[in-house]
């Protein structure tokens, strides 16, 4: 029987396109540094050898007398600015100059890239890609998503896709179509837990792309480090896809404190039960916008984070609560998970807006509400009145789509609150 490979090992490459996706991308892998003990150029920090990155994420190479250790990734823009801005970063020596394209005019150079990278890869997983449903490069990125389902149609490929107030239906329609699964962050959603949870008064694209970057971190830990779930990409479609079409999964991080608390003397961490009561039925929780405390779900996962966790915590009280407002379709093929990581958690120092405390939850969950407001924010931009045919065609076929999909989600959501008896005029509970 051959050997298990284990997930560490196993690579994945991580693709940044556009500003929104280059951004967020820098943040990652500056978490990632402090995660795993790596300094600015990639050195380690502290020879120790339990501080070696993991290779899924991370590509060892000498430079000079010491290795080095560079992100399994690349950055794509229509323009230079943002990866300008990422050349001059404190984060500048992390990277190669082979791990930037300035063009979009065609998608060869970017896969004769994809391919370099790809072939120096021993047990090759999937993609990663970060990218924005608006601005200059959704049609490209809905191109590049094409060509690698065709030329990798074995491999994963997950994405961390950030929605603005408008989504054009025909990038909406294609991401769906060639990704296995959506994690996507809604930047009115993220604007209000900065606002509410994390007392902001005016967020900047910056506080938003870090609260990305921490959930992120929080999603991929089990990859990086020993965890039960979520440790590799096919388990995201295992665990959280029941049908391959409904494949958006909201996202949740907590506890988000400001970090001006933690500066406090008495400044103590909230218990596993306190941290996770928000996701009960308070607002302001989600990476996407909620319209009720009730939340029909198809899957859900959640991944416990720290050092300080002990298993009992998450026990039957924390679970039935929580299933008082999070209610499940019987006729799903997926389900109910809990896993604890026991890595520690991390913060960007001192100018993180998120206090450090000694355990995080994150929830990965496959809800209705979220996946059909999605839907009908792209449905919304549909102009079936193009003149070009061909791009009229797409989007007809992409308006019918989505327009399925809505009602798919309505069906189950429909079965989940008769079901139920559900009351859906129940408003959210206080914060307070």
């Amino acid at each position: 029987m051959a050997c298990e490979i284990p997930n560490a090992l196993r690579e994945i490459l991580h693709l940044h396109v556009g500003s929104a996706g280059i951004e967020i991308g820098n943040q990652c892998w500056e978490l990632y540094c402090l995660e795993h003990n790596l300094d600015v150029d990639g050195r380690i920090a502290a020879e120790q050898s339990q501080d070696v990155p993991p290779k899924c994420f991370f590509l060892e190479w000498n430079a000079d007398t010491r290795k080095k250790y560079r992100p399994q990734a690349l950055f794509v823009d229509v323009d230079s600015s943002a990866i300008d801005n990422v050349k001059t970063s404190k984060y500048r020596n992390l990277y190669t100059d082979s791990q930037f394209f300035t063009s979009t005019d065609s998608c060869s150079l970017i896969l004769d890239g994809i391919r370099k990278q790809v072939e120096v890869y021993d047990n090759f997983q999937g993609f990663a890609l970060f990218h924005s449903t608006y601005g200059t490069c959704s049609s490209f990125t809905s191109q590049l998503l094409k060509n690698l389902t065709s030329e990798y149609s074995k491999k994963i490929t997950i994405t961390n896709s950030v929605f603005g107030s408008s989504v054009n239906a025909s990038s909406m329609y294609n991401l769906l179509k060639y990704a296995h699964v959506v994690i996507p962050m809604e930047n009115k959603a993220i604007y209000s837990l900065c606002k509410q949870r994390l007392d902001i008064d005016t967020p900047t694209y910056s506080n938003v792309n870090k609260l990305i970057a921490m959930c992120w971190s929080n999603i991929t830990c089990s990859m990086r480090f020993d965890g039960y779930i979520l440790a590799d990409l096919n388990e995201f479609q295992t665990t959280l896809v029941p049908y391959p079409a409904m494949k958006m999964l909201s996202s949740y991080l907590l506890p988000l404190i400001p970090f001006s608390f933690s500066t406090h003397t008495n400044f103590i961490s909230p218990s596993v039960y306190d941290m996770c009561t928000p996701l009960f039925s308070q607002p302001n929780t989600c990476f996407i916008h909620q319209f009720t405390p009730y939340k029909m779900t198809l899957a859900v996962n959640l991944l416990f984070r720290g050092e300080n966790i002990v298993p009992k915590e998450v026990g039957q009280k924390l679970i039935m609560d929580m299933k008082k407002w999070w209610r499940f379709s019987d006729g799903t093929p997926t389900g109910f998970r809990c896993g604890i990581n026991y890595q520690r958690t991390y913060i960007f120092g001192d100018k993180s807006d998120v206090a450090l405390t000694d355990k995080q939850v994150c929830v990965l969950a496959n809800q209705t509400a979220t996946s059909k407001h999605l839907c009908e924010t792209s449905l919304n931009q549909c102009d079936k009145f193009t003149k070009d045919e061909e791009e009229q065609t797409e989007v007809i076929e992409a308006h019918d789509y989505l327009q399925g999909l809505r009602a798919d989600y309505q069906q189950i959501e429909t079965e989940i609150i008769q079901d139920h008896e559900l009351d859906m005029t129940t408003s959210f509970v206080s914060e307070n």
